[in-house]
This record gives C-alpha cells, structure tokens and sequence, in this order.
C-alpha cells in the first residue's frame, strides 16, 4: 500500500507535492502545542494537581516539536524548488582552461549550443589559458558556487596537475563539485616520416637494437602525452627521449615535418587519414571505428589501456539541484544524434552518467596518473 507523503522510488523522502500536507501537519501541531499551554494553565488554576500540569506540558512540547519538523521540511523542499525553478536567471559562464582550437574547446563549444536551448539561457564559452589549464581552474575554483561559472575539467587539469605542480592553485578533491562525464578519448602512437615504420612489430625491434633512434614528442612536460609514452616505454623496454613542446598542435607539426619520430596523442586522427602520419595502434581497450584496421596495444601483446577524458566541474558547494539540473541536461545532449556523429567523427567516446559516477572516475584516474608522475619523472614544477 502506498503511504501518503511519501515517494514511489524512495519511502523516506516526503515528495514535493506533499508540501500542502506538510503544512497542515505543521499548523496543527503548533496550534496544539498552545491549546495544551492554555490548557495546563486551566487545569492548574481549577486543580492544582501535578499530575495533569505535566501531562499538559508533554503534549504541548511533542506537538511543538512536531510542527516544527514539518516546518523544517517545508522549507527545505520550497529551497531545492526554487532553486530548480529559479536557475538559471542569467547567462552561464563555460570556461575553457586552453586556447581555442582543441578538443576541449570543441567539446565546451558543442556542449553549450545546446545546453542553451535546454536552459533557455546562453552558455558563454570562456578562454582562460595559462600554464597547463592551471590558470582556467583556479578561477573557477574560486568563483560563486551559484551555478553561473563552470568548467571544462580534463585528465590533465584534474587527475595529473596535483601531481606535478608543488604550489597548484586549486585542489581537485575538495575545490570542485563533479557534473558529468562527457568523453573517453583513445589515443593514437603514430610515427612520422622520420621513422617511417609501419607496424608496431617492426618499430620496437628496431627501437630495441638502438636506443638512440627514437624520440617522442608531447604537449609538454607531465601532460597526459607524456605520461603516455613513458607508460609505454615502460611496459615494452624501449628507450625514447622525450621533446616536449608547446601544446598538441605544435608536437603534432614537428612530427608530421619530421623534426621528432613518435607521438602519443589523440589528435592525430586527421593527420593518419592523410597519411601525414602512420598509426601503429590505438590505446583503447578496441579498436575504433574510424581506424579498423589499426591494432590496440593489448592485441600486440603491449598490456596497455590509457584514454583521455573530460567532464564538467561546478565551484564546491553549488546547490545539488543545480547540479542535478545541468547533469539532467547533458546526458539527454550526449545522446543527440548530430553530436553522436560529431564526435565519434574525431574519435572521441561519449560518457555521460551521474555526477557520483564522474566522482569515483576522478578519484581512482588521480591515483593512477599519480604513479605514472613518478615513472616519467614530471614532478616539482
């Protein structure tokens, strides 16, 4: 049987629309606990008995405490209402912790055309680059916990900077309140006309016979490329030396002119099918769509998974509601089919899933990416 008051999916949280319930429990009981205090008063002046003075007073306590829980949740039901119903009032600011031009700002980009239809609201995208996404993320960090900054939170940003940076401006763990997941990125281990190998077989013997002939390229140093081929490096016994620069797009350059050998990236699809590059095998768990007849590392024998991601992050503190809202939102945008088709076009997974899935997803990454630090020697910048 069903009881009043309370939810299908949950019998202890009273539902909102049980509030005119609530309020009459409420009125009741406050107007009760009164009655008895003029009642006491009555009987005390008619009896001067003990007895029914203390009984009087029981019962007008327990009825004032009952209409004040019921008050209580009175109000915190109209709260989390309002604020459903409230936010958002003005435009929501998406910052972007990298110039133009990446995944990341592609994924901000094509969230929040969305996003503003769904919240009849424009969602701003905002640029806010500087050392290492670090900049980005502090701002945010810092700002109103009212739902109207948010960020573009990524692997690196949030599961290797706290490793590798001694004096980072924000913590992820306590600084941030996790929204949603939106992608899972494999990389790609290409090799530019320097090397000219084509398949991974022949790569690692050669690499093996002499420890000279490769280098790799990166976005810079402790960024997830990095991490990447020293994780590589790591489970195949090559040895590589590491040439970090200024961005993807800059290593991805130097690779396709031949300056450096070897890259672990997830840009480099475009530049594999123009045969710029040639990709000797992918890091996801399966092969992806885009590149079929491209092993994964684990079929090679290399027991290697490692993707990128991103997902969005709100200031700690900002209301559940809010949270909930947004998090609502960017699953039913996730399963859109033109942005489906957009990304998968980019070999890019989409996630979604709740924000307490997206938490744990951190929380084990930073731990993982913590001990890969180690192994390339990326700390105490």
């Amino acid at each position: 049987m069903k009881m009043l008051g309370k939810r299908d999916d949950d019998p202890n949280l009273l539902n909102v629309h049980d509030t005119p319930l609530l309020i009459s429990i409420s009125y009741w009981n406050i107007a009760s606990s009164f009655q008895y205090l003029f009642q006491d008063d009555l009987c005390w002046r008619k009896r001067r008995g003990k007895s029914c003075r203390e009984e009087c007073m029981t019962m007008s306590i327990k009825h004032l405490l009952i209409g004040c829980v019921a008050a209580v949740q009175i109000l915190g039901i109209t709260e989390t209402t309002l604020a459903q119903d409230s936010w958002p009032s003005q435009p929501v600011h998406l910052v972007v912790p990298y110039p133009p031009g990446g995944n990341t700002d592609l994924i901000a980009r094509t969230v929040s055309a969305s996003l503003s239809e769904i919240l009849g609201q424009p969602v701003v995208v905002e640029n806010k680059a500087g050392a290492g996404g670090t900049v980005g993320m502090g701002a945010v960090a810092g700002a109103a916990p009212d739902g109207y900054m948010l960020v573009v939170g990524d692997i690196a940003t949030m599961g290797i900077n706290p490793h590798v940076y001694k004096n980072l401006k924000y913590d992820p763990a306590t600084d941030f309140d996790p929204i949603i997941q939106i992608t899972s990125v494999p990389l790609v281990l290409g090799v530019g006309p320097k090397l000219g190998f084509d398949d991974l077989d022949s790569f690692l013997k050669a690499a093996k016979a002499d420890p000279e002939l490769v280098d790799y390229a990166s976005a810079g140093v402790g960024t997830a490329q990095h991490l990447a081929f020293e994780y590589f490096k790591s489970l195949t016994g090559i040895d590589a030396v590491h040439i970090p620069y200024k961005g993807s797009g800059p290593a991805r350059t130097a690779l396709i002119a031949g300056e450096v050998g070897a890259m672990i990236d997830g840009t480099l699809i475009p530049s594999v099918l123009d045969k710029s590059i040639t990709a000797l095998a992918v890091t996801s768990e399966d092969r992806v769509s885009v590149l079929p007849d491209v092993p994964t590392l684990k079929e090679k024998g290399v027991d290697m998974v490692y993707t990128s991601w991103h997902g969005i992050f709100a200031p700690k503190g900002t209301d559940p509601a809010v949270i909930e809202k947004l998090n609502v939102a960017i699953n039913k945008i996730l399963q859109q089919p033109d942005v489906i088709k957009r990304f998968s076009a980019l070999n890019i997974n989409l996630v979604g899933g709740s924000p307490k899935d997206f938490n744990d997803f951190v929380a084990g990454q930073s731990e993982r990416l913590g001990e890969l630090v180690k192994l390339s020697d990326a700390t105490g910048q």
